[in-house]
């Protein structure tokens, strides 16, 4: 992660809101916005732990975050927090929805409550959050740029994983649809897909032999970094003329259909 002293801080005196920014791909999200000079209202459902830990590490490197618990699957929780960071902050700028849910499964044994569950999580949450953030965005007048992480499953099928590729299809449309209806309000949507991801100072190839054997078999050879991720979300909020687009973060998989 780059020092704020090294960043041009793009987003001096925005706020972002992230869902999901306990762990991962999340916690990197909030930490590059952060470096990047904007106030990060940060959530989790369950760790909140972690959550407040990432808002406790941005705060040790002179930005400002906060901390809420949500569950996306609630409507009025997700607009309560959302609005809590508005009355914290003042403002909102940026909404990317990180979270999400996953329930293993084939089609054939998957229950109607694994489906629904992921669904409610992914897709509907994804909603929930986008629309409270654009009420925000559209009452404040300045516009805002919203972000969802969907993930290369959206455009190809994981056997075994049946409600997760279809769940994340869906947040593709939902995305488009937003950005059609909401750019008369300077609101920009879009998405970012990533492949495989995995931090790089860590031996999860030892862990996860099947996995390390199907990332040789992706054109880059190998995982994306959490940062990598992020870096794709600070470039879609700061990206004035982009909306309606997918950023696919796969090393190239996507092009090979590296799974057999």
């Amino acid at each position: 992660m780059t020092s704020f002293d090294e960043q041009r801080l793009r987003l001096s005196g925005k706020v972002a809101f992230v869902s999901g920014g306990g762990k991962g791909i999340g916690r990197t999200i909030c930490l590059q916005l952060a470096a990047l000079g904007a106030c990060v209202a940060l959530t989790g459902s369950r760790d909140m732990e972690a959550v407040r830990d990432t808002a406790a590490a941005i705060g040790a490197r002179g930005g400002k975050a906060i901390a809420l618990p949500m569950d996306l699957a609630d409507r009025p929780a997700v607009d309560a927090a959302v609005a809590e960071a508005v009355k914290r902050f003042g403002r909102l700028d940026i909404v990317v929805n990180n979270a999400g849910a996953s329930r293993r499964g084939r089609l054939l044994d998957l229950s109607s409550e694994d489906w629904s569950h992921v669904f409610a999580i992914q897709t509907l949450g994804f909603f929930h959050l986008a629309v409270a953030g654009a009420r925000q965005m559209i009452a404040g007048g300045n516009g805002g740029a919203i972000v969802a992480i969907a993930g290369a499953s959206a455009l190809r099928c994981y056997p075994g994983n049946g409600a997760y590729g279809p769940s994340k299809a869906a947040v593709l449309s939902a995305v488009r649809q937003m950005a059609v209806e909401w750019a008369p309000h300077g609101i920009r949507v879009n998405s970012v897909l990533p492949g495989p991801v995995r931090p790089d100072d860590v031996d999860w190839q030892s862990a996860e032999p099947a996995l390390a054997e199907e990332v040789l078999r992706i054109p880059l050879r190998r995982a994306a970094t959490p940062l990598e991720v992020a870096e794709a979300v600070a470039y879609l909020v700061t990206a004035g003329y982009v909306t309606g687009q997918d950023i696919v973060v796969d090393g190239g998989s996507t092009t090979t259909w590296y799974i057999n």
